[in-house]
């Protein structure tokens, strides 16, 4: 065979690969958007009678959550009845958490950086349930060698506040271990009966935190369960394991 001839055979299979490789991720999409849809009548039917979710109307996708991590965290709230809630990251979750929490009369706070978001959901929310912003600078930091973006002064803004619930779902994701802050409160905020919940977690370097969250609980002798949930995204739980129901929502 002539090398000409050769060559055509190689861009030919080349393209061939090209083209299974594409169709295999149209085809992972597709599915994906399915489960997405069967979260969002699952999410929907499992709120319908939860008391202290009033306005249910949340907007799930883009750079928000989806509606697997909305499922999530409202079965972990009406099951788990946290009693201080720490959320990074203002948005659509934010809209049941602070539900939640004005209508148990506990503390939560969102810790974000765009004032613009921050007044544009606050204006939305209007006098419906009142919002706890705690508003934080963004910086850029050094991590095992690695650039990654997190919240400034953390352990100055909230000291030696304890919390059971921590949902991790900013800010802006970096290419390796991503919100670092994370491991922060994870050191000095939790409570002995606690339960994190971080957005992401498909990603590089959310899975890189994840790990590095699992290795402080260990070294520091804390026994915890793990589940991974998915659907258009992944999100990642971590609880006690005296919830461990929660592992299997």
């Amino acid at each position: 065979m002539s090398l000409k001839k050769i060559i055509s055979h190689l861009t030919r299979y080349d393209k061939l690969v090209e083209r299974l490789n594409s169709l295999s991720e149209k085809s992972d999409y597709i599915i994906r958007q399915q489960q997405e849809l069967f979260m969002a009548h699952k999410y929907h039917d499992t709120v319908a009678d939860y008391e202290w979710l009033k306005f249910k109307g949340i907007s799930p996708g883009g750079w928000a959550v989806d509606y697997a991590f909305c499922y999530t965290l409202a079965c972990t709230l009406n099951a788990m009845h946290p009693h201080s809630i720490l959320e990074f990251g203002l948005g659509q979750s934010s809209r049941l958490v602070h539900q939640y929490a004005s209508f148990n009369n506990i503390e939560a706070i969102t810790c974000e950086h765009d004032l613009e978001w921050i007044d544009f959901l606050k204006k939305e929310v209007g006098d419906k349930y009142p919002i706890k912003i705690k508003e934080a600078e963004l910086e850029e930091i050094e991590y095992k060698g690695k650039k990654t973006l997190t919240y400034k002064n953390i352990q100055s803004i909230f000291r030696e506040t304890k919390f059971d619930l921590i949902i991790i779902d900013g800010p802006f994701g970096s290419d390796h271990y991503s919100r670092p802050q994370a491991m922060e409160v994870c050191r000095n905020n939790l409570t002995d009966r606690f339960c994190l919940i971080i957005d992401d977690t498909e990603r590089i370097g959310e899975q890189e935190t994840v790990e590095e969250i699992e290795e402080l609980l260990n070294n520091n002798g804390i026994d915890f369960v793990v589940a991974n949930y998915s659907s258009i995204k992944k999100h990642t739980l971590i609880c006690s394991r005296e919830l461990r129901f929660l592992t299997s929502l």
